[in-house]
């Protein structure tokens, strides 16, 4: 009898001490599966370590595949630009000498001389007081706002710029000879194309180009014939033709360089004045004279385009 007690009280310190069955096998669930991963990677530790460079080399590899290809569209787009391109460059630069040591510094100087071109042009070109913000810190910007630029160069600059970034910002990206010396052969045909620019282009003629532009998408879209020539009449005669149609053609255009806050506020009231004087002496003879019989867009972007063509009161950007 007492040793039956005793085993009892053996029992149950025994039973305190361990965990259940269930708990036991939850237990080993938890510690066994990080055991496992360990033992694996220690085990595959020298396979996995061999195939790192092979992931280099991908990455590597696709990067250059992808700036190479960047580099072909945009030699492309130079060449149908009818842009001179030279395929060599002098070994007396600095440009060629930076592809022998690095060819990513040769990249990001070839970007910075074009640049510096830029601000060049900007200092000599540019009124003394300009609404543009900031134009000598962004002198390429500046150049395509005032329609300097064509916008094929304008687009490939972008480009440029974008490979540029790319190459700065990945410093363990290794960039080829050969694909350095051809970025800086392109960035040396624009440069030029940069310094071969003698005058900025009036900013009436850069308003109304790009007014025309967006008058003759909203045409596109077909979904503003309904606008007749006698709305465009009347906006005409209140001189509120842009706020009519920044009004009347909402979420399908945008108006806002033409807004107070816009870059060509000062030119609003001076369309306006020019569409009325038209307004005045040929309303009434759309047909006649411009063929447009029925929609009011087609008026405006006639008229429009005549005062182009009457070149009336342009003036440098002021």
């Amino acid at each position: 009898m007492l040793c039956s007690i005793k085993w009892n009280s053996y029992y149950k310190i025994l039973k305190g001490m361990f965990p259940s069955m269930e708990n036991f096998i939850k237990l080993l669930d938890v510690i066994i599966w990080p055991s496992v991963v360990l033992i694996v990677i220690f085990l595959l530790r020298k396979p996995i370590r061999s195939l790192l460079p092979f992931v280099e080399n991908v990455k590597y590899k696709d990067f250059e595949v992808k700036f190479r290809k960047e580099l072909n569209l945009i030699k492309e787009e130079v060449k149908d630009a009818g842009i001179e391109l030279k395929t060599e460059i002098d070994e007396r630069t600095e440009i060629y000498k930076l592809v022998e040591i690095s060819p990513t510094s040769a990249v990001i100087e070839a970007w910075k001389e074009l640049e510096i071109s830029a601000r060049r042009k900007v200092e000599e070109l540019a009124p003394k007081e300009t609404k543009f913000k900031n134009a000598l810190h962004r002198p390429i910007a500046y150049l395509e706002y005032t329609g300097a630029l064509p916008p094929s160069t304008a687009r490939t600059l972008r480009e440029l710029q974008s490979l540029r970034n790319q190459a700065t910002h990945s410093d363990e990206i290794k960039i080829t000879k050969e694909d350095a010396i051809e970025y800086a052969s392109l960035a040396k045909a624009i440069q030029k194309q940069i310094e071969s620019i003698r005058e900025l282009p009036k900013i009436k003629l850069t308003a109304l180009t790009l007014l025309i532009l967006e008058i003759n998408h909203l045409i596109d879209t077909g979904k503003y014939n309904h606008i007749t020539i006698q709305d465009a009449h009347k906006a005409i005669e209140q001189k509120r033709i842009i706020p009519y149609l920044a009004e009347t053609t909402r979420g399908d255009s945008d108006f806002s360089l033409y807004t107070s806050e816009g870059p060509y506020s000062s030119f609003v009231e001076y369309y306006h004045e020019q569409m009325y004087q038209i307004y005045e002496g040929y309303a009434g003879n759309e047909r006649r004279k411009w063929g447009v019989e029925n929609l009011g867009l087609c008026l405006l972007l006639a008229w429009t385009n005549e005062i182009i063509q009457q070149g009336a009161g342009w003036y440098p950007s002021e």
